[in-house]
């Protein structure tokens, strides 16, 4: 995504102030409300996990090779299972994401950077 995604004070709830929580949100992503979608910049790809790409009803088909490695999960290299193109609301914006789909546990449905 290039076009920043913002918000101000009146984003913020009387009980949400001084909090160190990461930023997860429902974004709805392919036509699915997608909930735990984790806001990190500092990865480096979109990820999608397996899991929740088959309960998305997608089909292993759909996507694309990859031909690189991600780091980061358990420390280790690990090879996607493929990537896909899907788009993502966010508010007024609609934008085409290149997700990497891995097979690894995780607390998340995606992470989005």
């Amino acid at each position: 995504m290039n076009a920043p995604m913002t918000f101000d004070a009146e984003d913020v709830k009387d009980d949400m102030e001084d909090h160190n929580n990461p930023l997860v949100l429902t974004l709805p992503i392919a036509g699915c409300n997608i909930r735990k979608v984790l806001i990190d910049g500092g990865r480096s790809v979109n990820v999608l996990f397996y899991d929740t790409f088959k309960r998305m009803e997608l089909n292993d088909e759909q996507m694309m090779s990859s031909y690189y490695n991600i780091y980061g999960f358990n420390g280790a290299p690990m090879k996607p299972l493929g990537d896909i193109v899907m788009q993502v609301n966010a508010g007024p914006m609609k934008v085409d994401t290149r997700f990497s789909v891995v097979d690894a546990p995780s607390p998340y449905n995606a992470i989005i950077i």
